[in-house]
């Protein structure tokens, strides 16, 4: 090459440049005869600050590798997803195949094998060069390109502003560049064997993109394991090395010039009696082509990871990124920088929860039932698993794809419905009547019976109303209402969970503190998805307050099935670094957030639910606990349960905007329960709820006296003294002497609590004269029970008293001013519901009317 002319001002200084340079280089030369000496003298004289902050010796850093995720199937971990920063596999030197190794020597440092860092000859050719004399010839040896290499990529992880400096400046040259390569190389030399630098080499080099080592650019590029490349192709990967940008082999336009070096690399294999000229000739002889490579598609992250588990591995991803251990340090470092730098440099094997088997199938459920392309109606559906006990995650299903890239169809998305905005990015969703379950444990903590009557009328309760002693709150004016328009009457806290009556809760909550339920909520693993606090007024109570996610909703029925023990969700077992040792996860974290006096009530009410709600039963061998809810224009559905071993949160409803809604598809929610519930049941079998304590069963109730054929005043007193509020009714059709007491609502004989109201009617003796009633009547062989009346229309009564098996006709009625919304509703009634009685046996009914006490045309 003829020499390239200069200004004499350039040439000048490049000669004095390269004055100092070569000084300095043949200082550091001599280093590999007389280190302590040559390093002593370079910083002693050389003038640079560079030797006074670089180490005499450099250390083959540990490279950044995938990290792997497992599942769990068969009891066996099964790979579910890599994620890294850097795609690397590192190998060891067994590993590694000689034709890789022979083609980096002859095709990057020939005399690598006889120099001790720095090789002179190069430097002089490269000085040379510089001022234009002779052809382009670089001074770096193999082990010069080891250390720029490292450097630059250590810097490219480090997140501060000088490290991505020296990333951003990793290709340019300089003399003080390659003076410090020098040094450090130097010192690499003398602490490794040659063998151990070219394995490094192999492992650290870039091959394109986010493509390092020769094992990944093997199965990246060739779609195979180094151990099996040819001798063409290793000469194709290890020409990629000098320049990747140029001649990456995942481009095509780079293949001619990737040809070129590679062609290159396989003649001087031959020329250094690496290969036979058999060898070159076949490997000169493929070209660099479609047929040549065999381009793989990356495998980073969970949109690659397997399929049914995608929006679990970003679960896991997340818990990793931003979850803390027991001290407040995160995970794989004390600060969130070093958690970051340790992800980052990877080489950890994640063993998770989840159940492969399990996960599956639930997913397979909820696409049949909610398919992501559905085009009628458009819906999300998203299901937790946990295993009862421990918090476990089994299962985390939705009905989208899992994708992560900014453009993206619209089956796919990147929030995780079953998680919190924290660890999925979901809002969440209003939970309905489902959050009926916190007032329900609130009234059983509180002391009060869940077998007790309550008012469950619908009723305008006015400001204040309801109490908040942590917010000062005084409630608004509410007028709760219940679904399809249902009124009903009286009611125990069990019937009120299983018909789901709103109007019941509020009478409840109207007993507590919200406060405190939504207290209870948290205890018990719900919490609002947001990672704010709840929202907390009047109507919250049936659902209509914070957003919660499916996890937090089967992580508070998980509780309920443990007795009360809340153990939060855990998705990863183990944690196993590079080297073998074990990483502290997150440990499990459980609390008693209910007595288990409180969660066997609460398992005895809700496994009522589950046998009166046949929809949602999975009728499998262990019993169920469950609790639908349903959203203001049904666009939130929601069934949450639990057996003994697996807890179950099912959602399915409205991702795409206001007054969209599932009212025809309000009931899968119910066919996916029951499928994943029965599922789970299989693979985690057995289980037993607690017996209810009869205590708590009871509560602060006692069973209301019997003052019928008192007089009004001396059964005021009686139920009075007794610690009951007593209202007095209008005067009934009855068999009493007029002026005595009739019945009472709730009737003789019923669980309350002193702060239930006890309404007395008495009678105006006007069935007196049908006192002469057969004594022995009751005692009829054909004696029935009386059925329940109350909160029936009348109408439906008398037919339920037939059906009964008694006359209809006997069906003695007072009408009582209620008006709206009790109108031809029953009140109250004596007999009372499963009381024995005759063929031939009257019943007293009261029946609300708005006639000012007449029949309004019921």
């Amino acid at each position: 090459m003829a020499a390239t002319r200069h200004k004499p001002g350039s040439l000048i200084g490049s000669l004095l440049g390269l004055i100092g340079f070569s000084a300095i280089a043949g200082i550091l030369v001599s280093a590999t005869l007389t280190p302590a000496l040559a390093v002593a003298s370079s910083t002693a004289n050389s003038g640079l600050d560079l030797f006074e902050s670089l180490p005499s010796y450099a250390q083959i850093n540990q490279q950044a590798e995938r990290n792997r995720i497992y599942g769990v199937r068969d009891g066996q971990p099964v790979e579910i997803a890599q994620f890294y920063a850097q795609d690397r596999q590192v190998l060891q030197w067994g590993d590694v195949p000689s034709n890789a190794v022979h083609a980096l020597i002859s095709g990057e440092d020939r005399r690598y094998y006889s120099h001790g860092g720095v090789d002179a000859p190069s430097v002089v050719r490269a000085g040379m060069s510089q001022l234009g004399f002779g052809s382009d010839s670089g001074a770096s040896t193999l082990t010069m390109q080891l250390v720029r290499m490292q450097i630059a990529i250590d810097a490219c992880l480090s997140d501060d502003e000088e490290s991505q400096a020296v990333c951003d400046a990793q290709y340019t040259e300089s003399y003080q560049r390659k003076l410090a390569e020098m040094r450090l190389a130097i010192g690499l030399e003398q602490q490794y064997t040659k063998n151990e630098i070219v394995l490094a080499y192999l492992n650290i080099a870039n091959f394109g993109g986010n493509i390092y080592g020769i094992e990944s650019g093997a199965q990246r590029l060739f779609g195979k394991p180094a151990s099996d490349l040819t001798v063409a192709e290793s000469a194709a990967l290890i020409a990629t090395v000098q320049n990747p940008s140029i001649r990456r082999l995942d481009n095509a336009e780079n293949w001619p010039r990737n040809q070129e070096r590679r062609d290159f690399i396989i003649n001087r294999m031959a020329d250094d009696g690496y290969i036979t000229a058999e060898e070159r000739d076949e490997a000169l002889a493929t070209p660099v082509d479609e047929s040549f490579v065999n381009i793989q598609a990356p495998n980073n992250g969970c949109i690659t990871g397997y399929d049914s588990a995608r929006f679990f591995c970003d679960y896991v991803q997340r818990v990793l990124q931003i979850d803390t251990v027991e001290g407040g340090n995160h995970i794989l470092g004390a600060t969130p920088e070093d958690n970051a730098r340790a992800l980052a440099q990877g080489g950890y094997s994640i063993y998770t929860s989840i159940d492969l088997d399990l996960n599956d199938a639930v997913q397979a459920t909820v696409d049949q039932y909610v398919p992501n392309d559905e085009t009628r109606w458009e819906s999300g559906a998203a299901v937790t698993q946990l295993e009862v006990g421990t918090g476990r995650i089994l299962a985390m299903v939705q009905n989208k794809d899992y994708d992560n890239r900014t453009e993206h169809a619209p089956t796919g998305t990147a929030v995780n419905f079953n998680a919190d905005y924290a660890h999925g990015r979901s809002t969440g969703f209003q939970p309905g009547s489902g959050f009926k379950i916190f007032t329900l444990a609130q009234w059983i903590i509180d002391g009060n019976s869940v077998n007790e009557r309550l008012d469950a009328t619908r009723q305008e309760w006015p400001t204040g109303a309801f109490r908040a002693e942590c917010t000062g709150l005084v409630s608004e004016e509410w007028n709760p209402q219940n679904n399809e328009g249902n009124e009903y009457s009286r009611m125990t806290p069990t019937e009120i969970m299983v018909n789901s009556v709103n109007t019941g809760i509020a009478t409840m909550a109207s007993q507590l503190d919200l406060c405190d339920i939504h207290d209870t909520a948290s205890r018990m693993g719900a919490y609002p998805a947001n990672g704010s606090e709840w929202e907390i007024f009047a109507p919250a109570v049936i659902g209509s307050g914070s957003t919660v996610t499916p996890m937090g909703m089967a992580s508070a029925f998980a509780t309920i099935a443990n007795g009360g023990v809340a153990c939060a969700p855990i998705a990863i077992d183990r944690i196993v670094a590079r080297d073998g040792t074990e990483v502290a996860p997150p440990g499990q974290d459980c609390d008693q957030a209910l007595t288990p006096e409180v969660a066997s009530v609460m398992q005895s009410v809700l496994e009522e639910v589950t046998q009166r709600n046949p929809l949602n039963n999975p009728r499998g061998a262990a019993p169920v606990i469950s609790k639908t809810g349903t959203t203001n224009n049904v666009e939130q559905t929601w069934v949450n349960g639990a057996s003994p071993t697996v807890a179950t949160s099912v959602w399915v409803g409205n991702i795409i905007g206001p007054n969209r809604n599932l009212q025809d598809r309000w009931n899968v929610r119910s066919s996916v329960f029951t499928a994943a519930m029965a599922e789970a049941m299989n693979r985690y079998p057995g289980g037993q709820f607690l017996a209810p304590d009869e205590d708590t069963l009871r509560g602060d109730a006692s069973e209301l006296p019997d003052v019928s054929g008192l007089s009004v005043a001396d059964a005021q007193a009686t139920l009075e003294g007794a610690g009951y509020t007593v209202q007095v009714a209008d005067a009934i059709e009855g068999l009493q002497a007029e002026g005595v007491v009739e019945y009472t609502a709730p009737g003789a004989g019923s669980l309350v609590s002193s702060q239930t109201p006890i309404i007395i009617y008495p009678s105006n003796g006007g069935l007196g004269a049908d006192a002469e009633q057969d004594p022995g009547a009751t005692e009829d062989p054909a004696a029935a029970a009386w059925p329940d009346l109350v909160g029936q229309a009348i109408a439906d009564a008398r037919a339920a008293v037939g059906s009964a098996g008694f006359d209809p006709e006997l069906i003695q009625i007072t009408w009582q001013d209620h008006g709206e919304p009790n109108l031809c509703t029953v009140l109250a009634q004596n007999p009372e519901p499963g009381a024995p009685g005759g063929p031939d046996d009257p019943i007293s009914v009261v029946v609300g009317t708005d006639a000012g006490g007449g029949d309004p045309g019921c």
